[in-house]
């Protein structure tokens, strides 16, 4: 039988207690070593057990009686572990308990429940027995050999020996077990950006409580004659006034000081290489209403309105910003108001939707057409106050690749579509690929289907002759008329296709283009193709129907 130098091993504190931790992991498949690199916890090894128990193990190396020291020395580490909230604590100790001392231990029991069993000398000894290799060992190598032998412990227990069922067992203990660090915080695990673990704290819905704050105090600097820097240091200002998010880099940081619930671990210094910085965006319900109203420069009257809602907000330390849209979302409107000075300041943006019928935008581009610079433009919150806000318009709100005019064009294009559904009783989505050149085609459409007659664009025209006489007719004229008699005549526009029903063409030819070719090929396959100019001063025109011009 290997006997155990207790007394002997008491004098290196480090060798003994990894002697047992050596022995715990041996004996408990399921226990970790905690790296007490800046604190164990109160726990030098802890174990999940099958039905998801977290038990604690703390080990000391005391030989002799446990003084009232060393007592106390316990009850630290029970303060400490109390913060990982298991559901058992042993304690390990070379000691044999004798009845003061066990009576003492028992007690501790009131005041933390969890505590559970005194495992000492004589139960060491027991299980060292069986284990005598574990005590030559920790006799024969240094204490930096030991400490090296519990991280390769350690480590293949993070092997996931068994692959995802491993991964899946531990994976749910932790997840369940993350819930219960704090009182005041839950935690939400994935995947971050360039694949780094990210960690978010989600408040409980518990009360408030200054313990529970987690506070970052630190130094944020910006260059003076950098503009680059400069602009970020506004965007910075705005974000903590008023509101918003923004990104710094370590040229912007230095050493940070958290302050957070000890159960969390997070506290102490840091010097990080970035850090983002978001307002919580909260919900606003029900959301408040309102209309965007585009007011006459001169008279100060209404020329145009729009309803919009605001759903979400943040909040700085000057004031906030309100998120609302139109009921389409085609406006976004951002409106900041600062507490302090009493001012506000609005910022629209227009972006389409996807799959829209071509109605719904309509009033959202009517707005941004009449909102020119010069006029005013007011925001009305509806409520149990109304309240308003009025500024002058300095800029155009359209998009800054469209031209001149371009939001009026798209105002008459859409309303044409919109008709051309309404007549045809087709509604469909406007085309993805949809342009102001099919624009010009649904206004054709849209006068042929009135029984207007619309001009053709083009200089040239084909025809095919299959008699000679047709050609010799044609070439014996200077200038001469061709009607088109078409049985049915087809829109298309995106996948849909509207049928019109049959239609006419009218060209009047001033030259044909290819006689002397057309006449070989009459002469060799008794037909030919003529290519002719159309007269400049007598456009070709289309109308809907079968009755030919006189």
């Amino acid at each position: 039988m290997v006997e155990v130098p207790w007394e002997e091993l008491a004098k290196k504190p480090r060798v003994c207690e990894s002697l047992v931790t050596l022995l715990l992991l041996r004996l408990y498949p399921r226990t970790q070593a905690v790296d007490g690199t800046g604190g164990d916890g109160g726990r030098d090894l802890f174990e999940y057990t099958e039905d998801n128990r977290l038990i604690n193990y703390e080990v000391k190396s005391f030989t002799g009686r446990m003084t009232k020291s060393r007592r106390d020395q316990v009850k630290r580490s029970l303060v400490s572990t109390a913060r990982s909230q298991p559901d058992h604590w042993d304690l390990v100790v070379p000691i044999d308990p004798n009845p003061a001392e066990q009576l003492w231990f028992d007690g501790l029991h009131a005041e933390f429940p969890f505590v559970r069993q005194w495992r000492g000398r004589s139960w060491l000894d027991a299980h060292f027995a069986t284990h005598g290799d574990l005590v030559r060992y920790a006799l024969h190598n240094s204490d930096t050999h030991i400490l090296d032998r519990i991280a390769e412990a350690r480590a293949e227990r993070d092997c996931l020996l068994r692959g995802v069922p491993d991964l899946i067992e531990r994976y749910d203990a932790l997840s369940r077990r993350a819930q219960e660090l704090s009182p005041h915080y839950g935690v939400r695990v994935s995947e971050g950006p360039e694949g780094a673990t990210l960690v978010e704290l989600v408040p409980k819905p518990v009360p408030d409580s200054a313990e529970a704050a987690v506070q970052f105090t630190g130094q944020v600097t910006f260059q003076l004659h950098d503009a680059e820097d400069q602009a970020r240091q506004q965007q910075f200002e705005e974000a903590m006034r008023f509101g918003g998010e923004i990104r710094l880099s370590a040229t912007n940081l230095g050493p940070m000081v958290v302050s957070a619930p000890p159960e969390l671990g997070i506290g102490g210094t840091i010097r990080p290489e970035a850090i983002h910085i978001a307002s919580n965006q909260e919900e606003i319900e029900p959301p408040v209403p309102g209309q965007l109203v585009v007011m006459h420069s001169g008279s100060g009257m209404p020329l145009m309105s729009l309803p919009i809602r605001f759903d979400k907000r943040v909040y700085g330390t000057d004031g906030g910003t309100l998120f609302g849209q139109d009921l389409l979302s085609c406006i976004r409107v951002q409106v900041r108001y600062d507490m302090r000075q009493q001012l506000g300041r609005m910022r629209l943006t227009f972006r389409p939707p996807e799959n829209f019928l071509p109605q719904t935008v309509v009033p959202a581009l009517r707005l941004i057409t009449a909102a020119r610079p010069g006029r005013s433009l007011e925001l009305v919150l509806s409520g149990a106050e109304e309240q308003r806000m009025r500024s002058v318009i300095t800029e155009e709100l359209v998009p800054t690749e469209w031209n001149e005019g371009e939001a009026a064009a798209w105002v008459k294009a859409f309303t044409d579509l919109a008709t051309l559904q309404e007549r045809t009783g087709q509604f469909f989505p406007v085309p993805d690929d949809f342009t102001l050149r099919d624009a010009r085609d649904v206004e054709d459409v849209l006068a042929l289907m009135r029984g207007e007659e619309v001009v053709l664009r083009g200089t040239t025209v084909s025809v095919t002759a299959i008699h000679r006489d047709i050609l010799d007719r044609a070439a014996s004229e200077s200038r001469f008329r061709l009607a088109v008699a078409h049985e049915s005549m087809t829109f298309t526009i995106g996948e849909h296709a509207i049928p019109l029903g049959p239609c006419i063409e009218v060209v009047t030819i001033d030259k044909i283009l290819n006689l002397a070719e057309a006449r070989r090929q009459m002469e060799h396959e008794g037909q030919a193709k003529i290519d002719m100019r159309l007269d400049r001063n007598h456009p070709p025109r289309r109308y809907l129907g079968t009755d030919l011009p006189t």
